[in-house]
């Protein structure tokens, strides 16, 4: 089972991941895990720039990466091979799209009302209100962009996630129990709703 998460700055989306690993007795993977385990096995430098999140905003940058275009492909064939043979939940890093023909994979995306992400980053940023606006206003137009380049979707797009759920109207441990209930639907579906039982 892989479940991969992405989420809107301030929604708590990373809690969610982090609180469904635990549940679920698997493993967790976020963009510095992910880079962490490439460093380790000497593949790092030739995919920093998509753990850098760093969209193409150049000419030069673009002219780079239409003469290779197998570049977008290889941090996702990487995390793939990282994640092979084993359950997990995996936080952005375009992983809904990845692992998309996976059976056993479930998509979410993890979204809140903007007051209420900025309450939830000015508190544990200490920051003020207004900081906390704008810094949720870069994250998230950073990550569309980052997104957009490599996959050519838009992200947060609920028709290209399987559930989306809105963490500031039920919180953490609903938005988690929620995830769960679906799984737990999912499992029945396969096993039993496609035979009409």
């Amino acid at each position: 089972m892989i479940i991969t998460i992405g989420r809107e700055y301030g929604s708590g989306g990373h809690d969610v991941g982090e609180r469904l690993a635990e549940k679920l007795g698997i493993v967790l993977y976020d963009k510095d895990d992910l880079a962490e385990k490439l460093k380790s096995l000497g593949d790092y430098e030739e995919v920093k720039s998509f753990y850098e999140e760093r969209p193409a905003n150049s000419l030069l940058y673009v002219i780079a990466r239409e003469e290779d275009r197998k570049m977008n492909e290889k941090p996702f064939e990487q995390i793939k091979s990282i994640t092979e043979n084993q359950s997990c939940v995996i936080i952005g890093r375009c992983a809904n799209v990845i692992f998309r023909n996976e059976e056993e994979h479930i998509s979410v995306f993890v979204h809140a009302d903007l007051e209420k992400r900025i309450k939830r980053i000015a508190g544990t940023n200490h920051i003020s209100e207004k900081e906390a606006e704008l810094l949720i206003r870069e994250t998230d137009k950073r990550r569309d962009e980052f997104h957009n380049q490599y996959t050519g979707e838009n992200w947060g797009d609920s028709r290209r996630y399987q559930l989306s759920v809105d963490s500031g109207m039920i919180g953490i441990e609903q938005t988690v129990q929620l995830i769960c209930d679906y799984m737990e639907a999912k499992k029945w579906w396969r096993d039993c709703g496609r035979q009409g039982i």
